[in-house]
């Protein structure tokens, strides 16, 4: 799989990374957040041409930030997320990829299933409210910038490797 990730800015890396430390307080040891937002994981063959069509996209683009208003647990998949609001130039971005290679894309990013957001923790074995809830009482919206775009290839063991970068100017 090669997913498309909007990279954050340190600082607010940093603010998420905060939140995420607040599990240990229910015996769960923190691990390092993820600084970035899928925007479309490619499950087809032509890997070169994906990438090619997504700079192209991405050419046009300049740096932009987004919106963090809300933290939530997705049930379906037993993980604690940061949602940025789902709007232009992040949203445009997402449709134009999505739009030019729907059927190429995982389930949760063709487009009319995609959820902009970043995953603070994971765990299907854990009660999730209770964390949930030491988070948001920490929890203050606020805007990430983005400046980078990455290509990375993720294998059947969950390692990942950066294949491309585009950095918006």
């Amino acid at each position: 799989m090669l997913c498309v990730i909007a990279l954050l800015d340190p600082a607010s890396t940093e603010r998420l990374s905060r939140l995420r430390r607040l599990t240990a307080a229910f015996g769960v040891p923190p691990r390092a957040v993820h600084r970035h937002i899928t925007l479309a994981s490619y499950i087809g063959e032509d890997e070169a041409g994906f990438i090619s069509s997504c700079q192209a996209i991405l050419s046009r683009r300049r740096k932009f930030s987004v919106h963090y208003g809300d933290i939530r647990i997705f049930d379906s998949t037993s993980v604690i997320v940061a949602i940025p609001d789902k709007e232009d130039p992040l949203d445009a971005i997402q449709r134009e990829i999505a739009d030019a290679w729907a059927e190429e894309l995982n389930q949760w990013t063709r487009r009319e299933a995609w959820q902009p957001h970043t995953s603070l923790f994971y765990s299907p074995e854990v009660e999730l409210a209770p964390i949930l809830g030491a988070m948001r009482a920490e929890f203050e919206p606020f805007s990430a910038q983005i400046d980078r775009i990455e290509f990375s290839r993720v294998d059947e063991e969950d390692r990942i490797e950066t294949v491309g970068i585009v950095d918006l100017p």
